[in-house]
C-alpha cells in the first residue's frame, strides 16, 4: 500500500467498491442456486436482499480492518479472525438456532452481527419482511459498522510515504558515497 499512489482513503474505498461489487455477484449466484436447487423461497423484495447483504458485508469488512490494525503479520491476521469468526458462527445460528442458548446468553448473541445478517435475511428471504421490518437488526449491523471503523481508524497508522522516500534516498546516497552504485 506504501507504493501505491493514491490516498489512503481511496486505496481503502477502492477496496471496499470492488469486494462489494465481487459481493453482489456472490449473493444472486446463491439466491439463484438455493431457489433453483433448494426451492428456497424469495418472499421479499432483491433490493431489500442486497442492501442486507451489502450493509452486512460492511459490517465485516470493518471487523477485518480492524483485526488487521492489531495483526503485524499474515498468520497472526488469519489466527484472529478466526478467534472471532468462530464463535460467531456457532453462535449466531448459521448452523442451528441461537435461540436454543441459555437466556442467559441472548443478549450477547443477539449483539452480534452475524446473528442480525442472518436474522434479517432470513426474514426477507422467508417471510417477506421489509427493510422498516427488519430496522433492529440493520440497527445492530449499523452499531458494529461505525465501531469496527471508528476504532479501526484510529488504531490503523499509515506509513508516511515521504518518510520511506527520504529514508530511501538518504540509503542511496550514503551507498554512493560508499562506493556503491
Amino acid at each position: 500500500l506504501i507504493a501505491t499512489p493514491m490516498s489512503p482513503a481511496l486505496s481503502f474505498t477502492s477496496f471496499l467498491v470492488s469486494r462489494l461489487v465481487v459481493l453482489t455477484f456472490e449473493v444472486i449466484a446463491l439466491v439463484v442456486f438455493g431457489v433453483l436447487v433448494f426451492h428456497v423461497p424469495l418472499r421479499g423484495s432483491i433490493a431489500s436482499l442486497m442492501f442486507i447483504a451489502v450493509f452486512g458485508a460492511l459490517s465485516f469488512s470493518g471487523l477485518g480492518l480492524l483485526v488487521g490494525t492489531r495483526a503485524k503479520t499474515v498468520e497472526a491476521v488469519s489466527g484472529l479472525a478466526n478467534a472471532i469468526m468462530l464463535p460467531m458462527w456457532v453462535l449466531s445460528g448459521t448452523f442451528f438456532s441461537a435461540s436454543h442458548f441459555p437466556d442467559v446468553m441472548q443478549p450477547f448473541v443477539r449483539a452480534l452481527p452475524l446473528t442480525a445478517v442472518n436474522d434479517a435475511l432470513r426474514a426477507n428471504m422467508l417471510q417477506g419482511a421489509s427493510l422498516v421490518s427488519v430496522m433492529p437488526q440493520l440497527g445492530v449491523i449499523a452499531f458494529w459498522i461505525v465501531l469496527c471503523y471508528a476504532v479501526a481508524m484510529q488504531l490503523f497508522r499509515w506509513k508516511s510515504r515521504t518518510k520511506r522516500w527520504k529514508l530511501t534516498a538518504t540509503a542511496k546516497a550514503g551507498s554512493r558515497q560508499a562506493g556503491g552504485r
